[in-house]
C-alpha cells in the first residue's frame, strides 16, 4: 500500500511480494477489501498499543505523560514514512468506505481525548486555570499531524526526528513554561531573553530537585501538617495515623492554597470551606464533589530534616553528611522550630554565589557568624554536595555546612540546626526560606541567644549584598575588574553543577 496505494494494491501484487499463493492469501481475507481492512485494523491496534497505552499508564503524571507522548508520536516504530503515508492513504479514501471511516475516526478520537484529558491535567498541576484544555490540545494535535505530514514525502534517512520532537516540546513549553524544557533549543542559554532563561532554569535545575520542608518533628501526631511553597509546587505535608503524605496544595476547583498556615494540626480532615471540599489525611475525596483525590508528592527523609519533590523524574535524595551525625548527638527540641521568608530583588544564582562566597569559605574567616579555624572544603560533583567543616577560634565547637543542589545551604552546630532554600521567582528576584531548629540541650544559653543575634546580622548581610548585586550587574555604568583572581571553590563547583543541567 506504501507503493501503489489502497486502489492500486491488488491481491497479485501482494502475493507477488509476499511470494505466497493467491489462493491462500484468499483462504484468509476472502476479498481485496477484506485484506485492506484488516491492514488497517493492524495500524490501528499497533497505534494503541505503542503509543496510547504506555502515554495513559501515565496519565496521573501529565507531564512525564505529554512528553512521553511527543517522543512516541514521532519514533520511527510508529511514524516511519511507510506507515504514515499508508494512513494517509485510509484516509484519503475514508468518505468512500465506511469500514477505513469508522477505523481511522475512533484511533483519532481515542488519541483526541487522551491528549485532552493530559492537557487537562497538566493546566490543574500548573495552577494555569484560565487556559483553553481544548484549543491547547488542538495545537499539540496539530503540530503532532503537520510533522507526520512532513515524514511521508520524505526519506527515512532524510528525517530529524529530534528535531520534530524539539519542535513539540518548543510548544508545550511556551504553554506552560518551566515544566517542558524545549530540549536542546538553544546551544547557549546565555543569549535567551531572561524569561525564557529562568523558565529553563526552572524546568531543568528546579523542578526534579528535592525542596526543604521542616524537620520530621514538626509531624508526629496525627494531623500536624506542614505547607511549603518552592519554585514548582506548593505543598502540604501532613500526619495520619500511620506515616506522613505529601500533597499538592491546591484546590482543585482554584489555585488557591487548600491549607494556608506554614504549620499546625488539622482536625481529621484537609478542606476548602469556599467550596465545600474535604479530603481525608490520606487525600481520598471524601465524597464525589471533591473529585478525584489530592496529587500526591515523594517524600524522603535526611538527617532528620523532611525533603518533597514533584514525583516526575526526581534525582536521589544524597546524604547530608553531617546531619545524621548531628542527629545522633544532640536532639532537636521540637518546640524551638522557627521560619521566616524574605524577598529578595536578586536573582538566584546571585543569591546562591553570595550564600556560598560568605559561608563556605576556603579559609580562616568570620564565615558569617563566628571566627573559624582554617575550615575543611570537600566538592562532591556527583552526589551534587559541597561540604564545608570548620571549628571555632573561640571553643573549638565543631560546625558543619552542606550546599545541596541547587538551592539549599544546611548548617549544623552546637546550639542546633538552620537552613537557608533559595526559591527562584523570576528573573532577577527569589525568595529565601529561612529554617531554625534548637538542641534541647544547647550548652550555654547565653552563648546560643548571641549566636541567634550573629545568625540574623549575617542574613541581612547577605540579603543586602545579594540585592546590591544584582543592581550593580543591571546598572549600565558597571564594569567588571579584569583581575578577578580565582573563583573559590564552592562557587565554582555551584558553576559546574548549573552548567551540567543547562547543557
Amino acid at each position: 500500500m506504501h507503493i501503489y496505494g489502497p486502489s492500486r494494491t491488488t491481491v497479485a501484487r501482494v502475493v507477488a511480494i509476499a511470494k505466497l499463493s493467491p489462493g491462500i492469501v484468499r483462504f484468509y481475507f476472502k476479498s481485496k477489501g477484506a485484506m485492506l481492512v484488516a491492514s488497517l485494523r493492524f495500524l490501528a491496534t499497533e497505534f494503541e498499543q505503542l503509543v496510547l497505552e504506555p502515554v495513559g499508564a501515565l496519565r496521573q503524571s501529565p507531564v512525564q505523560a505529554l512528553t512521553k507522548l511527543v517522543e512516541l508520536y514521532v519514533d520511527a516504530s510508529v511514524a516511519s514514512t511507510r506507515k504514515v503515508s499508508v494512513w494517509y492513504a485510509f484516509w484519503g479514501e475514508a468518505t468512500a468506505r465506511q469500514e477505513y471511516q469508522d477505523i481511522c475516526g475512533q484511533k483519532d478520537d481515542r488519541f483526541a481525548d487522551l491528549v485532552r484529558e493530559l492537557v487537562g491535567r497538566m493546566i490543574e498541576h500548573s495552577g494555569q486555570l484560565q487556559l483553553d484544555a481544548d484549543a491547547i490540545a488542538l495545537g499539540l494535535i496539530g503540530a503532532l499531524e503537520v510533522l507526520w505530514q512532513g515524514f511521508a514525502f520524505q526519506a527515512e534517512e532524510d528525517i530529524d526526528r529530534a528535531a520534530a520532537q524539539r519542535r513539540c516540546m518548543a510548544y508545550l513549553s511556551s504553554v506552560f513554561p518551566g515544566y517542558f524544557p524545549a530540549h536542546g533549543a538553544a546551544a547557549g542559554l546565555e543569549g535567551l531573553p531572561p524569561e525564557r532563561r529562568f523558565a529553563e532554569e526552572r524546568a531543568r535545575c528546579l523542578a526534579p530537585a528535592w525542596q526543604l520542608a521542616g524537620h520530621a518533628l514538626e509531624l508526629q501526631a496525627a494531623g500536624d501538617f506542614l505547607t511549603i511553597e518552592s519554585a514548582t509546587t506548593r505543598a502540604l505535608l501532613v500526619r495520619d495515623a500511620t506515616c506522613t503524605r505529601a500533597f499538592v496544595n491546591t484546590c482543585p476547583n482554584q489555585p488557591h492554597a487548600l491549607v494556608m498556615a506554614r504549620r499546625g494540626r488539622l482536625a481529621g480532615a484537609i478542606a476548602c470551606p469556599l467550596h465545600r471540599l474535604e479530603f481525608s489525611l490520606d487525600g481520598t475525596p471524601a465524597d464525589a464533589a471533591a473529585g478525584g483525590p489530592l496529587a500526591p508528592l515523594d517524600i524522603a527523609l535526611a538527617g532528620g530534616l523532611v525533603f518533597v519533590a514533584r514525583a516526575e523524574a526526581v534525582h536521589p535524595l544524597p546524604p547530608l553528611r553531617g546531619g545524621e551525625a548531628f542527629e545522633a548527638a544532640r536532639a532537636i527540641d521540637a518546640g524551638s522550630a522557627g521560619f521566616s521568608e524574605h524577598e529578595v530583588p536578586a536573582d538566584w544564582k546571585i543569591a546562591i554565589e553570595q550564600l556560598l562566597l560568605h559561608r563556605l569559605p576556603e579559609h580562616a574567616v568570620h564565615g558569617g557568624v563566628h571566627e573559624f579555624a582554617a575550615p575543611d572544603l570537600q566538592v562532591d560533583l556527583a552526589a551534587q554536595l559541597v561540604h564545608w567543616s570548620a571549628s571555632t577560634a573561640a571553643d573549638g565547637a565543631r560546625w558543619q555546612r552542606v550546599f545541596q543542589w541547587p538551592n539549599i545551604l544546611l548548617e549544623w552546630r552546637p546550639d542546633g540546626l538552620s537552613a537557608i532554600q533559595v526559591v527562584p521567582l523570576a528573573a532577577g528576584h527569589s525568595r529565601w526560606q529561612c529554617f531554625e531548629y534548637g538542641a534541647r540541650d544547647p550548652g550555654a544559653p547565653a552563648a546560643a541567644q548571641g549566636s541567634r543575634a550573629r545568625r540574623a546580622e549575617a542574613l541581612r548581610l547577605d540579603i543586602n549584598l545579594a540585592s546590591s548585586t544584582q543592581r550593580g550587574l543591571a546598572s549600565p555604568g558597571y564594569r567588571a575588574s579584569d583581575q578577578h583572581g580565582s573563583v573559590p571553590a564552592a562557587i565554582a563547583a555551584f558553576r559546574e553543577m548549573l552548567a551540567a543541567q543547562l547543557r
